[in-house]
């Protein structure tokens, strides 16, 4: 086990760790300085193609309508000089699942689909060989740092791994999902599946446009009314079965006000896309995506239940689908839909996985903890279910060698 050296000390809002060039530091969000912005906003320019949902304008408005302040802090790596190298959320948690094991949690906003931490490109593995360490030295009863919603493509991830096999750190893979994605140079239509699928679609659309006006989609590419669009979408929303769950954006004032003010950030910085489904003028459905870099994430959508058997959201994702397949420069495109969400997955033609995992912190007594909290994680899995299959091989386990 390799082991580096921090000084700790304490800082208002939180704790600060010196190692060589770099510091690590722990910040509550209400305390950031001008200059923390501008260095987010900069580490947002150079490294948001990773991760849009980590970016500062989204998390800006995600912390202040969706964080409670005196919970989260902001795990900040940076360079002599104050020049940010990566930064990750985190709250403490008391209970890991079912058992009584306090540790660090990646924070996750509502409708944040993807939760990497941001760090500029190279330096993933100087990230974790930061950040690692410092949760080591200043743990207390933590006994483990749960990261959510990586993308297993995604080089952060990559390195994570990488470092924690190199010095034997305890490493899970405690959650994993596929969701419909697109890689540049993928088959445009989805091979049979999606060349079915649009076949069916564009019956559909057929007989929509027999039954109720031309259909047209809208992918308001120009300056356009925003609030408008906005307006139209919550009320769209909170129409159908989410306003009935009470789930609906609109709902909730922390949700309805999150949603306002991305769109209208993502707008302003040139990250939104948005898109509109009419027949004879009147809208069937809605969706946003956000674009940075040469990587697309989706957002939300929202479709008229009245229309439901002709399948205005999934006629929409056709047309969203075709427009990202003929972009130029090619996007890599991750909907970003929940888990179990299979509807036109066809249409996409790839897919991404998204894991949660958990990574041993703490001196050898709480990593030894760790490990059995594993063991005993596994037990009452097997328990449940014990048809449970493994976890396939590119995602086992890593345990930590003593």
């Amino acid at each position: 086990m390799r082991h580096q050296a921090f000084h700790i000390d304490a800082r208002p809002g939180g704790h600060f760790g010196v190692q060589g060039d770099h510091a690590v530091r722990f910040q509550r969000p209400v305390d950031l300085t001008a200059a923390d912005r501008a260095r987010w906003a900069d580490l947002s320019d150079r490294a948001g193609a990773a991760n849009v949902f980590a970016q500062h304008w989204f998390m800006d408005a995600a912390l202040r309508h969706g964080g409670d302040d005196q919970l989260i802090r902001l795990a900040i790596v940076e360079r002599a000089g104050g020049e940010w190298v990566g930064v990750l959320p985190l709250v403490r948690r008391a209970r890991f699942g079912r058992w009584p094991a306090p540790h660090w949690q990646g924070w996750l906003a509502t409708n944040q689909f993807l939760g990497s931490p941001l760090v500029r490109p190279g330096a993933e593995d100087r990230f974790w060989a930061l950040l690692l360490p410092f949760l080591d030295a200043h743990a207390g009863r933590e006994i483990g740092l749960q990261c959510r919603q990586l993308a297993w493509d995604d080089p952060i991830c990559a390195a994570l791994l990488a470092h924690c096999e190199g010095e034997g750190r305890g490493f899970r893979i405690v959650d994993r999902f596929d969701r419909p994605a697109r890689a540049p140079g993928s088959d445009a239509v989805g091979g049979r599946a999606g060349i079915k699928a649009r076949a069916r679609l564009r019956s559909l659309e057929r007989r929509l446009t027999r039954d109720h006006g031309p259909v047209a989609v809208d992918l308001h590419t120009a300056n356009g009314d925003g609030d408008r669009w906005v307006e139209a979408f919550l009320a769209m929303e909170r129409a159908g079965w989410k306003g009935r769950a009470g789930s609906a954006l609109a709902c909730h004032s922390a949700t309805e006000k999150l949603f306002r003010d991305v769109v209208r950030a993502g707008w302003e910085c040139g990250r939104l896309g948005r898109a509109t489904l009419t027949a004879a003028g009147r809208p069937l459905a809605m969706s946003s995506w956000f674009v940075t870099g040469d990587r697309g994430f989706g957002f939300k959508m929202a479709f008229d239940e009245a229309f439901r058997s002709y399948a205005p959201g999934q006629l929409l994702m056709r047309h969203v689908a075709d427009h990202v397949a003929g972009l130029r420069p090619p996007i890599h495109f991750d909907t970003c839909t929940s888990a179990g969400a299979g509807a036109c997955r066809s249409l996409w033609g790839d897919s991404r996985t998204i894991v949660d995992c958990v990574v041993a912190i703490g001196s050898p007594v709480r990593r030894f903890a760790f490990a059995g909290l594993m063991r005993a994680r596994d037990v009452y899995l097997l328990a449940v279910n014990s048809s449970a299959a493994p976890a396939s091989p590119d995602l086992s386990i890593v345990a930590a060698r003593r």
